[in-house]
């Protein structure tokens, strides 16, 4: 399949300061998807038959992380599976809540909740210490996605992000998910699920957004298992599409902190420009990294024409880099912007061309493409609008201008 976008902002409106205010708009923008075309969390439920094959499956591709979502399934099988997933948790693999006894979350009691959720996620960090590996658990994978208010609200109380199932399992840059029933698409064996899941990957990358993908085994089991060959040509599909491959509180946390990091205000303060925000959730990983560009037009209201601009958080200044690029720390909770004095050696800050943005982006050398709803092409269309000979359903289109992002719309015809 052609990639027709990659590291693309999709959709995203230009953000303008006014330097006679005393507050004014965020000039954070964050890059979608870690600047990858999309990104895929592969997550395994339960323990049975993973540790082994997968380790053999990424063997070739050490920068893969995954999520393993474990239980005692009320046999105490930690004793036996702790020290293999301590292991893995110590390569950079997540381990997250799939809780104690594997029940039917909306059968049991409010104090059995806590028990089975709350409890069992200080367990998971304890038991993985006790084999020497630092664990924060912070997230959760809903048993049989069973789930209702009550059983929602004891997750929130101890995870920032709750994994259910059986839909699509495919998440959009600008649309916030309801993080308490996060969409997987669950691995079945199936004459089409092989089709079914590359496709799946394919238009993630083609439309870049977040697949959480669900798989309960590798082995040569049928129903709920992957054979090993299927599972790694699915992770190297990703890798290939140039997604970012990694855990789901990872990708989850940066999600998450980019609704709130690209609309946090900033503050004047004589020549500077600060900018404060708050966690969206007690619960959260440790370190959130979080590639942002600014504005343009910003920094030209703000600091002047061909301006050089610095970033300084907890004691420690950040430069762009040649894209344009900052990394920001999102649990500092705070950013200041300074002017550069200006040097021989100073340059304008300037945002590389694919990674600027505008609402509506329109000139007489734009481009529309039509595709299908699963991001198959279709051919070149004159405006932001399916033909009307073409048949009812749901469609996408792209539009591509020179010197911006290619801006992508999902339409029901």
């Amino acid at each position: 399949m052609n990639r027709i976008i990659k590291k693309a902002f999709l959709g995203i409106s230009v953000i303008c300061g006014l330097a006679s205010a005393a507050s004014v708009k965020s000039p954070f923008v964050t890059v979608p998807w870690n600047g990858y075309s999309g990104a895929a969390s592969f997550t395994f439920d339960d323990g049975f038959y993973q540790a082994k094959p997968l380790s053999q499956i990424l063997e070739d591709m050490p920068e893969v992380k995954v999520t393993f979502f474990l239980t005692n399934m009320g046999m105490n099988l930690l004793d036996y599976f702790g020290p293999t997933y301590a292991e893995l948790a110590k390569q950079g693999h997540e381990i997250g809540n799939h809780t104690n006894n594997h029940f039917d979350l909306t059968s049991i009691t409010e104090s059995s909740l806590k028990s089975e959720i709350i409890d069992f996620a200080r367990d998971l960090e304890q038991i993985m210490g006790s084999y020497g590996a630092e664990v924060s658990v912070t997230s959760h994978a809903l048993p049989y996605s069973q789930n209702n208010d009550i059983v929602s609200s004891v997750i929130d109380d101890r995870h920032f992000i709750n994994r259910s199932a059986g839909g699509p399992g495919k998440h959009d840059w600008n649309v916030e998910p309801n993080w308490s029933n996060v969409d997987s698409k669950v691995w079945y064996t199936t004459p089409n699920a092989e089709e079914d899941f590359l496709n799946s990957i394919d238009a993630s990358a083609m439309v870049p957004s977040w697949l959480v993908l669900l798989n309960h085994g590798i082995a040569d089991l049928g129903e709920g298992y992957i054979t090993q060959d299927l599972m790694k040509e699915f992770i190297q599909r990703a890798v290939k599409n140039n997604m970012w491959v990694a855990p789901f509180s990872t990708v989850g946390a940066y999600y998450r902190a980019h609704f709130t990091l690209d609309t946090a205000k900033a503050v004047a303060d004589g020549n500077n420009l600060t900018v404060t925000w708050e966690m969206p959730h007690k619960i959260m990983p440790k370190s959130i990294p979080l590639k942002v560009v600014i504005n343009e037009t910003f920094v030209r209201e703000n600091f002047g024409n061909n301006a050089s601009i610095y970033i300084e958080q907890d004691g420690k200044r950040i430069y762009p880099d040649e894209d344009g690029i900052f990394i920001l720390e999102f649990t500092s909770l705070k950013a200041t912007i300074y002017g550069s004095s200006k040097t021989p050696d100073t340059k304008p800050y300037m945002v590389r061309s694919d990674l600027r943005t505008q609402d509506d982006p329109f000139s007489e050398n734009t481009t529309y493409t039509l595709l299908d709803a699963k991001g198959r092409r279709l051919g070149n269309i004159t405006e932001f609008k399916v033909p009307d000979f073409m048949p009812k359903g749901p469609y996408i289109i792209i539009s591509k201008t020179p010197g911006f992002a290619a801006k992508v719309k999902k339409v029901i015809h």
